[in-house]
Order: C-alpha cells, then structure tokens, then sequence
C-alpha cells in the first residue's frame, strides 16, 4: 500500500516536473522571438538614424519597412498552411500565438489604412506608424507578460506609451523619431527579455 501511495505521489511530481519543464521551454522560445524583433528595430532604427542623418533625406525613413518583411512572410506561411507547430501546444502557447495575431492584425490593417489615407489625401505620410508601433508591441508585450506572469514584460511597455505619447504631441516626424523607437524597444523588450532569460535558468 505505501509502495502504491509512494508510485502514485511519484507520478504525480514527474507530471508536474514535466508540465514545468514544457513551459519554461516554450516561455524560453518566446523570449528569443522578443530578442529577434527587438534588435531587429534597435538596428533598423540606428541604420535609419544614420543614413537620414548623412545624407538629409528623411525619405529614407522607408527603409523601416524592411521590419514588414518577416511579418508578410509569416502571413503568407499562415495561409498556405505551411506554418505548423510541431509538438504538443498547450493552452498557455494557443493563448500567446492568439495575442500576437491580433497585434499584426493591427499592424497590417494599419498600414492599409496610411496606404488608403495617403492616397485619398494626395500625400505620402507613414510618421504616425512610428508611435502606433511602440503602442502596438508594447500591448502584446506586456500581455505576454501577464500570461506567463513576468512582471519584467508586464511593466517596462509603461515607457513606450510614454516615448509614444511625446511623438504624438510633438505632431512632426523628425530623425530623433528613429532613436527614440530604437530605445523604445531597448527598455520594454530587449533587456527585460535578457533578464527573463536569466530568471528562468
């Protein structure tokens, strides 16, 4: 009987390890997806700085769309069906994956609309998608934040709204926009992911 009660308890604890284990991995995946994008924008952001700054054309301001090139790709792996999580998906992932489709749901039905209103008005202005971005990211974030309870990511997105905030006062893109979004990214995504890491080792 104690040997039953013991086999019993023991299962119990390698579920449990095992449960664990799977979340911390897929937490652990979740933070390298952070680091990519948010590096991504600290280069693109200093490579737009620079190249504004030297040559005086904010036109090159374009080169952030470079950022939409992984997202159109993503969206196009989606609908072909190809896009397909191997292993088991937990309840924790499935709720994760559902956030972050409804943030570049709000990237792409936000840059069709800069398109439709740029076209409508006769002028090409994308400035407004440097503050939205921040906003956007800081949302998802800070929501992934929640779910995997890391008020690491739950809290820093505070100071993107803040940066974003002073963009749309300011009204009137100008290069400094590129470094402010970069050290965005820095405060509310990067580091605090690094930190993650290192809690959960």
């Amino acid at each position: 009987m104690q040997n039953e009660t013991f086999n019993e308890q023991d299962s119990l604890r390698v579920i449990t390890e095992m449960i664990h284990k799977t979340k911390n991995e897929v937490i652990k995946k979740d933070f390298n997806a952070f680091l990519f994008y948010g590096y991504a924008v600290l280069f693109t952001s200093a490579v737009t700085y620079i190249t504004i700054y030297l040559t005086g054309n904010p036109n090159f301001m374009m080169l952030w769309g470079i950022m939409f090139l992984p997202y159109f790709a993503t969206l196009i792996q989606t609908f072909l069906g190809k896009k397909k999580r191997s292993g088991v998906v937990t309840y924790l992932q499935e709720m994760m994956d559902k956030v972050w489709k409804i943030i570049a749901s709000m990237f792409g039905l936000t840059l069709l609309s800069l398109i439709g209103w740029s076209l409508y008005f006769g002028r090409l202005d994308f400035s407004l998608m440097v503050p939205l971005t921040i906003i956007y990211a800081g949302i998802g974030t800070s929501i992934t934040g929640m779910l995997i309870k890391e008020d690491w990511l739950t809290y820093p997105p505070l100071i993107g709204l803040v940066i974003a905030t002073y963009m749309f006062f300011d009204g009137q893109y100008d290069n400094s926009w590129n470094l402010l979004i970069g050290t965005a990214f820095l405060l509310f995504m990067i580091i605090p992911a690094h930190i993650c890491r290192i809690n959960r080792k």
